[in-house]
């Protein structure tokens, strides 16, 4: 007698949401074994072995073409695979058009290398504004007396001691020297984080602008990866950040999707 087969966790959800009749079951957060056993073939044999654990599992294909390019594209080979281990003291090595250190000077810290001096020394008792009451703004891109790009430089104009910035890809000439002017001509510490995947995009525009180290003297440059995924044999890809957001005098606080 031929036994019907098992579903896996996202098809059978998948499913009962579709028929209408189905009682709504209870909402599982826990790990998904389907998901697991298919993205370490992927990594470790290719898309077709990704696929076949797909249907072996009943389950469905969770992953996007180009997610599934980018994971092909990122692969990195386990520390024993070969003597040359693609590691050094400054942490892993990445595959693909990219390296955790950059060839310049001004981005060559990352989220492997040891943490510096921070910029400032401030104490938490020198900002007695943090316990003040707090409030939110929404502005949407079709608000034209709004426009995002020019909120984001008058929170640069307007900051005067300290400004954080974190996004995947900055290649913006304009605000970039806004930063430079808020950190050479009115000292405010800067500290500017980056997706390493996109870090290029950076290098470039430092290059084409004439930018050196020289002219960061105020500023902290570092690049981070996403969440790394390990399959059982080793292998394993980075992910990439994609938090967009500026923090300004610990007082203003700009998050969103522009970049």
């Amino acid at each position: 007698m031929n036994r019907c087969k098992a579903l896996g966790k996202i098809k059978k959800r998948l499913e009962e949401a579709k028929n209408k009749w189905s009682r709504l079951g209870k909402a599982e957060y826990s790990y998904n074994e389907s998901a697991r056993l298919a993205t370490d073939a992927l990594l470790d044999n290719g898309q077709d072995a990704y696929q076949k654990v797909l249907t072996d599992e009943g389950e469905v294909d969770f992953l996007s073409k180009t997610e599934v390019q980018y994971i092909l594209d990122n692969v990195k080979e386990p520390y024993y695979a070969n003597g040359d281990h693609n590691e050094d003291e400054n942490g892993p090595e990445q595959n693909g058009n990219f390296s955790h250190k950059s060839e310049s000077l001004y981005p060559s810290d990352s989220d492997a290398s040891e943490p510096t001096t921070p910029l400032h020394n401030w104490k938490s008792d020198e900002k007695p504004y943090l316990k003040d009451k707090s409030s939110a703004t929404v502005y949407f891109q079709s608000d034209k007396a709004n426009v995002i790009r020019e909120t984001i430089r008058r929170s640069i104009h307007r900051t005067t001691q300290v400004l954080a910035i974190m996004m995947d890809e900055f290649s913006d000439a304009e605000i970039f020297c806004d930063i430079l002017e808020a950190a050479n001509k009115r000292n405010v510490f800067v500290y500017l984080l980056l997706d390493v995947s996109k870090i290029q995009s950076f290098t470039d525009m430092c290059d084409k602008l004439q930018v050196k180290d020289v002219h960061l003297k105020n500023i902290s440059i570092r690049s981070v990866t996403g969440d790394v995924y390990c399959a059982k044999s080793g292998r394993k890809f980075y992910g990439q950040i994609h938090e967009k957001f500026i923090i300004s005098d610990w007082r203003c606080v700009l998050s969103g999707t522009y970049r």
